[in-house]
């Protein structure tokens, strides 16, 4: 199987706070909204933050509804960070704008990365790591 690219698709609650928070907290300035999805371009990822009613309209075909998060949703979206500042950033200004941070980022002994996990508005966690040994 060859893959040219990936796309998530995820229901949003609120889709102009979804906007505001990752435009803003995450600084995805290009994000919009059009047709009621948010488009976020990610190396190798297509993220699509899309209305409750749009998402389920799209994933009927598979029979699903939409589904939010709570804390034993098992998801995390993982993303590799260039500098532990970039993630301290990030952890920094996530709660001023809707989201949530459990605990500061920490050095993993297990990997040797430096970790942080925040939720967004829906409550999708997010990984964000900076891995020391390069």
């Amino acid at each position: 199987m060859k893959i040219r690219t990936t796309v998530v698709c995820l229901p949003v609650r609120n889709i102009e706070k979804t906007l505001e928070f990752y435009k803003v907290a995450l600084n995805f300035s290009n994000a919009a909204i059009e047709e009621g999805i948010i488009v976020i371009e990610i190396p190798n990822l297509s993220l699509f933050l899309m209305e409750k009613n749009i998402f389920e309209t799209y994933s009927k075909k598979a029979g699903r509804e939409a589904q939010f998060p709570n804390e034993k949703a098992g998801l995390v979206i993982s993303c590799a960070m260039e500098s532990k500042e970039s993630i301290d950033t990030v952890l920094e200004s996530v709660p001023k704008h809707g989201g949530s941070v459990p605990d500061k980022a920490t050095l993993s002994e297990q990997s040797g990365g430096y970790i942080g996990y925040f939720s967004d508005p829906d409550g999708y966690l997010w990984e964000i790591v900076y891995p020391m040994q390069q």
